[in-house]
């Protein structure tokens, strides 16, 4: 399939779909989303901003349950491979960050990233202070097992934009497996639950996102999940696990063989900022984004940490080799080839984005997938169900769009 008939299939899809999420949030944001998702796409593309358009905000750094492919859980590895395990964010810190973004002009907000969101009993008060402040785009990702009929309303009420849940599963015993700590009948049910809730409000928003990140542990299972769960969700994404933790044993697809100095782009320290439980501040969601750290809110601001020469350097070609480049690559299955040789995916070339995003080598990145700040550890954009063409181009070590940033292949925005 050439390029220009990929993109006329893309674009056909995006006309026919009702469930296309940019379409559904356009229509229901307006022209400030619209207008934000252009500045999005431009920065993505080269063009520089004084400031960044997506914060992804640690909450914490906890959570309950013990997943296989995340070391944030019980019995997890955070606490030895990265400081800092077990905080919670100060609200003195998030207020101050949210201040100072609705000054710049930032946009976009993603609740969660290492930790479970909900395990703050306030939650719904963090997502209305932002709401409040106009930002347009709030997104929250969660595992769901705590999001009750109560939590559902408020977070409704507060303005949320995109409710993102983690699912895995389309049967208790894979559930249990994938998920150990959790239980899916729980989960269903909430789900249930809140959509019930966001009908009786008369709300559109927040869209339900559902995701299966498909490991040799529940692959067999990506069929039904589709069945069980596309009558529920706004939209459903299907990413390939990404080894984050050393865990090759659950890895689907084959290590990639790339080019050693060639098709390197990451758009993510072009257009976000992470904000971590201690509050860290980092070049983009990918857990090693730890391991170039620019600055902590406690003693600088968004802004000088953004223009900052350690900031500005991470955008351009020498950012390609920094140490959380590498080890993003490598975490997502991805070999630079010393013989300078690489692999194609069908008639597209490859570029590597440093969050470990696959996209294909053209002008800019602003087709390339990535959903930006929505995924989660483990994950890797993919295409809506019943859509046809390339299954996915886009590993990602940590999660990412859809929460405000990156247009992916013409499903999953933000």
């Amino acid at each position: 399939m050439s390029l220009a008939k990929f993109q006329k299939t893309l674009a056909r899809g995006r006309q026919e779909s009702e469930r296309d999420p940019e379409r559904v949030l356009g229509r229901e944001l307006g022209n400030r989303f619209m207008a934000y998702r252009r500045q999005f796409e431009a920065a993505e593309s080269g063009e520089g901003l004084a400031y960044p358009l997506h914060l992804d905000i640690d909450l914490t750094t906890v959570c309950q349950l013990a997943c296989p492919m995340f070391p944030a859980g019980r019995g997890g590895e955070m606490e030895n491979k990265f400081p800092g395990f077990g905080l919670f964010l100060d609200e003195g810190l998030y207020l101050e960050a949210v201040r100072e973004a609705e000054k710049l002009g930032t946009p976009s907000i993603r609740f969660g990233l290492t930790g479970e969101p909900l395990l703050k009993d306030d939650i719904d008060l963090w997502v209305l202070e932002a709401s409040k402040r106009g930002f347009i785009d709030l997104a929250l990702i969660t595992n769901g097992q705590l999001l009750d009929q109560r939590l559902s309303e408020n977070l409704i009420k507060a303005g949320l934009t995109r409710m993102m849940i983690s699912v895995d599963a389309a049967s208790e015993e894979t559930y249990e497996r994938v998920r150990p700590g959790g239980n899916f009948d729980r989960l269903v049910r909430n789900i249930e639950t809140f959509l019930r809730v966001r009908e009786k409000l008369g709300s559109k928003l927040p869209l339900l996102r559902l995701s299966f990140v498909n490991t040799k542990i529940n692959q067999a299972e990506a069929k039904a999940f589709k069945e069980k769960f596309s009558p529920l969700a706004d939209y459903l994404a299907f990413q390939d696990y990404l080894d984050l933790m050393g865990r090759a044993d659950l890895r689907v697809n084959p290590v990639k063989r790339l080019p050693k100095n060639g098709g390197f782009y990451c758009p993510d320290p072009l257009t976000r900022l992470a904000i971590h439980a201690d509050g860290g501040l980092f070049p983009c969601c990918s857990d090693f984004g730890r391991l170039e750290p620019l600055g902590n809110l406690k003693y600088a601001s968004l802004k000088e940490v953004w223009n900052s020469p350690q900031a500005n350097k991470l955008r351009g070609l020498e950012g390609r080799s920094s140490l959380p480049c590498q080890e993003c690559l490598k975490a997502s299955g991805i070999e630079m080839s010393q013989s300078g040789q690489g692999e194609s995916l069908g008639p597209y070339k490859i570029k590597v984005t440093d969050s470990g995003d696959l996209a294909l080598n053209q002008s800019g990145p602003s087709f390339g997938p990535g959903l930006g700040p929505g995924m989660e550890p483990g994950m890797e954009p993919g295409l809506e169900p019943g859509f046809e063409g390339p299954k996915s181009l886009s590993p990602q070590v940590h999660g990412l769009s859809e929460l405000g940033e990156r247009k992916d292949l013409g499903w999953y925005f933000n």
